[in-house]
């Protein structure tokens, strides 16, 4: 079956499926093949009306070989004199062509004037269009410059936050580490102080009697001497939960005092031209141009 392109499209849209208007088969393409057919009848049709056109046969009635001079206001159609004389066009009103012609002119041209105005305002809607396009961009681009800003304020800040941390966790460690250094030389010299002991006394104990019985008491007082063992001091080791314990909310806590919360937020889209706003949208301050238009309103 062979249909108009435009129905059968419009046709397809209001069933939501392609199916064939007369036997309801549905297509398998969504661009069915062109008859070839009627493709080349209506470009003879086409041509053949063209050629009337050109040769002026179409101001003559093919009824009854008249030349068109009036117009019948019924039928909205040009007839010759004898049309206008039969049964067809019984009491119907007829006026001349050209008076027709003159008045439809002007009919058209009122409309045609109407649609000319129609398609300067649609220019220049489609120029503020552009200009809106242009601003989005710029809107865009503004609007990601500030944000990469103010993201950036909050990636300094934890920078910021984990310097300080780690710095303190280093001031801590060689804290610690001093203190054990001097704990160690305190274990040396109990070491070394042992040592010579023992090494004496091994030496005492190889001397003749006499000697050992003269150097026994003092030898014996000095490995009597009790000294306390070394104590890993208390609170050697880093404090981990002072540094990790809660640490996110810890630097939460600290952030709100460089946040702050604005309950009303300004829309720079609905804003008056003549104002300017901030660029975190909290505040308003004229501009220039808007002060100077001020002040000719005033002197007015």
């Amino acid at each position: 079956h062979s249909f108009c392109k435009e129905c059968l499209q419009q046709f397809w849209r209001t069933k939501q499926t392609q199916e064939c208007p007369v036997c309801r088969r549905r297509s398998s393409r969504e661009k069915p093949p062109c008859n070839l057919v009627l493709k080349n009848l209506c470009e003879s049709f086409l041509k053949q009306r063209n050629k009337s056109c050109s040769s002026g046969s179409e101001e003559i009635c093919i009824l009854h070989t008249e030349q068109f001079k009036l117009f019948c206001l019924e039928d909205k159609q040009p007839v010759c004199v004898v049309c206008m004389n039969s049964q067809k066009h019984d009491n119907h009103k007829f006026r001349p062509i050209s008076e027709v012609v003159s008045s439809y002119k002007e009919e058209l041209n009122t409309a045609l004037k109407s649609l000319q105005e129609n398609l300067q305002h649609n220019e220049k809607i489609k120029g503020e269009f552009d200009k809106t396009v242009q601003h989005i961009k710029s809107q865009a681009e503004h609007t990601e410059h500030q944000i990469k800003q103010q993201f950036e304020k909050l990636h300094q800040f934890l920078r910021d936050e984990e310097e300080a941390t780690i710095t303190a966790l280093r001031e801590e460690e060689e804290q610690k580490k001093q203190m054990m250094k001097e704990k160690l030389e305190e274990i040396n010299r109990h070491i070394s102080a042992l040592s010579h002991t023992i090494k004496d006394t091994e030496e005492m104990m190889k001397a003749s009697d006499v000697c050992f019985l003269k150097e026994f008491p003092v030898s014996m007082e000095r490995v009597q001497i009790s000294q306390p063992d070394p104590q890993t001091p208390s609170g050697a080791l880093i404090h981990v939960p002072r540094y990790l314990g809660n640490l996110p909310f810890r630097v939460w806590k600290k952030m709100q005092h460089i946040v702050q919360n604005t309950p009303v937020i300004l829309d720079p889209n609905t804003a008056n031209p003549w104002l300017v706003l901030s660029d975190d949208l909290t505040r308003i301050q004229g501009n220039e141009e808007a002060d100077e238009m001020d002040t000719r309103m005033k002197l007015s």
